[in-house]
């Protein structure tokens, strides 16, 4: 037996008038769901069968949101409020790191359920998260994490990075690294191989071992920029070409791309879109943020992510993707209906207006309903999540679930 989805809009086309965009076009739909896929999508009317009918409420459908870069490991959310201890290098922050996380009085486990509850409540159905794997904490966070994940089976999808935060040389972590891939990580990741490991191509080259040796994709940290920026960025470039591996390899923050200029630039840019590489970025404030839409015009593929939220790093963030969607716009100056709703594909991985609906018959049952007219009011004023839907499934209603 299937179930109804009744009375929900979808996004048909952009409304002109003459070249200015000043509204989009929804239609009234209802969806037959069966399992998890949507099998029929038609004009909204009377249904009269035996079939499970919910009533959409004349919300907005839009995909499910994802998650593309978070730490489930080091948020400190549910702990009592403490300001991060001063740290002059990024050795010395993630040394204290550890001994901090673990003299807290609330599980890592408790404090992964807080952070996911949060991003849940904003319709994420899919999460990317970065974990700790080195000598200094083995396996452990990494089990820990995959533990409390059974407990959500079913509600989101998720992809571990086997993250080597304190140096895949520097903390001789690959091994640690090697035996996650082994055990359920699913990416390999990394961190500033020029800056904090010393040694550019031997640490990219470990990274591409291990990913060609388990078929993992690639999310690295790069923060480093000028010429130890540019060094990274070429050296990772030449092994995606080596390895073929195109489409698998995304960087994270990647602050450096801000460093090329003119013809260098053009080319290297198109590089990045050449070869499928993604960047990643949490939407920084402190004018180190990357030229995203740029990138996006040579065809780069970008996505965003909360990053920290209460953690060691730092004491801001709130488990909101879709504050960091709007602030995505704002900081680009990103203010028309159709630049609007283009934003949204950032946090979705598809686009909500175009030739097509959307979502077609034969798709996942995965989206949210929005309290939002459109799109581009979706992303401008965050328009609430009235209910998040999952393979299927309800796993989220702002009526029920909200914290």
């Amino acid at each position: 037996m299937g179930k109804w989805l009744q009375n929900v809009r979808i996004e048909t086309a952009y409304i002109k008038k003459g070249d200015f965009v000043s509204g989009t076009k929804t239609q009234a739909v209802d969806l037959f769901i069966e399992e998890d896929k949507v099998s029929k999508i038609q004009k909204h009317q009377t249904i009269d069968d035996s079939n499970e009918k919910i009533d959409g409420q004349g919300y907005l459908i839009l995909p499910g949101i994802q998650e593309k870069h978070c730490h489930f490991d080091k948020s400190k959310l549910g702990v009592p409020w403490e300001p991060i201890t001063p740290a002059p290098s990024i050795i010395e922050r993630f040394t204290n790191e550890i001994p901090q996380l673990n003299s807290l009085n609330l599980s890592l486990s408790e404090r992964m359920k807080n952070l996911i509850e949060k991003e849940r409540q904003h319709g994420v159905s899919f999460f990317r998260s970065h974990i700790d794997v080195h000598p200094k904490v083995g396996q452990s966070f990494l089990q820990q994490t995959i533990e409390t994940l059974k407990e959500y089976q079913g509600k989101f999808a998720c992809q571990l990075v086997a993250f080597p935060q304190h140096g895949m040389l520097l903390s001789n972590a690959y091994q640690d690294i090697k035996t996650a891939l082994a055990n359920g990580a699913d990416l390999i990741g990394g961190v500033d191989p020029t800056v904090l490991d010393g040694d550019t191509e031997k640490s990219l080259n470990q990274t591409f071992d291990l990913a060609t040796q388990f078929n993992a994709p690639i999310d690295i940290h790069i923060h480093e920029q000028g010429e130890d920026g540019k060094k990274t960025f070429y050296e990772l470039l030449k092994l995606t070409k080596e390895s073929k591996w195109q489409n698998k390899v995304a960087i994270s923050h990647a602050f450096g791309l801000n460093d090329f200029i003119g013809k260098e630039r053009k080319e290297f840019f198109q590089e990045l879109a050449d070869q499928q590489i993604s960047i990643i970025s949490s939407v920084p404030l402190d004018g180190v943020i990357p030229p995203l839409e740029e990138l996006r015009q040579y065809g780069v593929n970008v996505s965003l992510g909360c990053d920290n939220v209460y953690d060691s790093w730092s004491p801001f963030g709130n488990g909101n993707i879709l504050e960091k969607l709007s602030r995505y716009a704002e900081i680009f100056k990103i203010t028309t209906q159709d630049g609007l709703t283009d934003c949204l594909e950032l946090v979705t991985g598809k686009k909500t207006v175009g030739e097509k609906l959307w979502l077609q018959e034969g798709d996942e049952a995965t989206f949210i309903l929005a309290d939002s007219s459109c799109s581009a009011e979706f992303v401008a004023r965050q328009s609430e999540v009235c209910a998040s839907f999952y393979q299927g499934n309800t796993v989220f209603s702002s009526q029920n679930d909200r914290r």
